[in-house]
């Protein structure tokens, strides 16, 4: 049987808190480990894989629900599974940060233009509701 080490030395081992551990296993992305005879948490070399797992994939930004499904791939199924269903993740991912890096470059121009209307130090002493103010357009565009 594998070694089994404490919550504090698989937190170290996975680069996790022990707060995280707890966290995964409540949510069912890591199996329920094994206990002492005093209720501690003892975790098996595969639960730290599974967990260093689940870290990187956390990085990647992938969601709770696809990275329970990858680490259920990659400790019940063959590697070639795994690596198929990581290699569409990580497309679908790429896809996803795509279009957040136009959506801030669309927000940079606006900021921009924003920035600039608002240095022009052309203040207006009226209230915003005045329906013929220039200076309200930030409202009203």
């Amino acid at each position: 049987m594998p070694e089994l080490v404490t919550i504090q030395k698989a937190a170290a081992l996975s680069g996790l808190p022990p707060r995280t551990l707890r966290f995964y296993e409540d949510a069912g992305l890591l199996p329920a480990t094994a206990r002492s005879e005093s209720g501690y948490r003892l975790y098996s070399t595969s639960d730290v894989r599974r967990l260093r797992l689940i870290r990187r994939a956390k990085i990647l930004g992938l969601s709770l629900a696809d990275i329970k499904e990858l680490a259920d791939l990659a400790f019940q199924e063959s590697c070639g599974s795994f690596e198929e269903r990581l290699e569409s993740l990580v497309e679908r991912r790429m896809a996803d940060v795509d279009r957040t890096i136009d959506e801030l470059a669309k927000l940079k121009t606006e900021l921009t233009e924003l920035r600039s209307a608002l240095a022009a130090g052309d203040r207006c002493d009226r209230t915003c509701n005045a329906d013929d103010c220039k200076h309200c357009r930030f409202i009203d565009d």
